[in-house]
């Protein structure tokens, strides 16, 4: 791929997760941090699918890179680690595919609306499963640091 697709790409990632930040009244001072995480998580989602070739591992390494980067962000400006999770999964959303599926139900072609929903579910399962073993992760991790489990 061109590299001006992908700046474009990295752009466009910032600039909509910038506009959700400010939706979700995130401070006017995280605004480019909290934006930032869309880069992070597409970079993570176009690196795993130009390796594995794979939409399903590329949607759960790019949403647990987005985790991470939320949990890491929200230790450092001391705020929930939601708001910058969900800002960087922003990018990752299948709202094309899930646009067609009901595009083509709508218009009659059962088959490929069915088809195109399926993926659409998988993708977005593996999206959600990618924040939760990573958010899982962490804070086992931190409870290790900390002592309250051995082990």
């Amino acid at each position: 791929m061109a590299v001006w697709k992908i700046a474009l790409q990295f752009v466009t990632a910032v600039a909509g997760c910038f506009g959700f930040a400010i939706v979700f009244h995130v401070g006017r001072n995280e605004w480019l941090v909290a934006s930032f995480g869309g880069a992070v998580s597409w970079a993570a989602y176009l690196l795993m699918l130009s390796v594995s070739g794979n939409d399903y591992v590329a949607a759960f390494v790019g949403s647990a890179a987005s985790a991470f980067y939320g949990e890491m962000i929200a230790r450092k400006v001391r705020a929930p680690a939601t708001v910058f999770t969900v800002i960087a999964f922003v990018p990752l959303i299948p709202g094309a595919s899930l646009y067609r599926a009901a595009d083509a139900l709508m218009n009659g072609h059962s088959e490929e609306g069915r088809r195109l929903a399926v993926y659409t579910l998988a993708f977005a399962a593996c999206m959600s499963a990618g924040v939760v073993v990573t958010t899982l992760i962490l804070r086992k991790m931190g409870k290790v640091r900390a002592g309250r489990i051995s082990g």
